[in-house]
């Protein structure tokens, strides 16, 4: 029974070191995980390697005291290759008025901080841009 136990334990760490983490702005809505659209959108538990997330981005701004308005992207895809099982933020630029987010989702990247001072820029693509790169990569 205690061996049992030894390799249920040891497979549970082994599958929990293999995963990483990656937590979004309250700004970034996640829609989908490779493929599955019932995620937790704050933290999200992904396997080392290949991963594509689709994202939104959605904020509220305040036009004067007495209106408001949304501001949001069509879906974006976040394609990452994770090779650490670090705990990953991913950070928006610093947006504070609606033209601001206009510009955000008009070239819309993002940085993925590792936790462990490691930090890199990753663009998000549209629908379109994720085709091409897919049709491309075939050929």
């Amino acid at each position: 029974m205690k061996k049992f136990i030894s390799v249920i334990a040891l497979s549970i760490a082994s599958f929990a070191s293999q995963a990483a983490s990656v937590s979004f702005p309250e700004s970034i809505e996640v829609l989908a995980v490779n493929g599955l659209s019932n995620v937790d959108s704050r933290y999200l538990e992904l396997d080392q390697g290949q991963n594509l997330i689709e994202v939104q981005y959605r904020d509220l701004f305040e036009t004067n005291a007495e209106d408001s308005n949304w501001v949001r992207s069509e879906p974006l895809y976040l394609y990452i290759d994770l090779e650490t099982t670090a705990n990953y933020k991913a950070f928006t630029p610093n947006i504070v008025s609606e033209e601001d987010a206009y510009l955000f989702i008009d070239n819309p990247t993002i940085k993925l901080n590792d936790g462990m001072g490691s930090e890199k820029q990753v663009s998000l693509m549209t629908h379109g841009q994720l085709m091409t790169k897919l049709l491309l990569s075939k050929q």
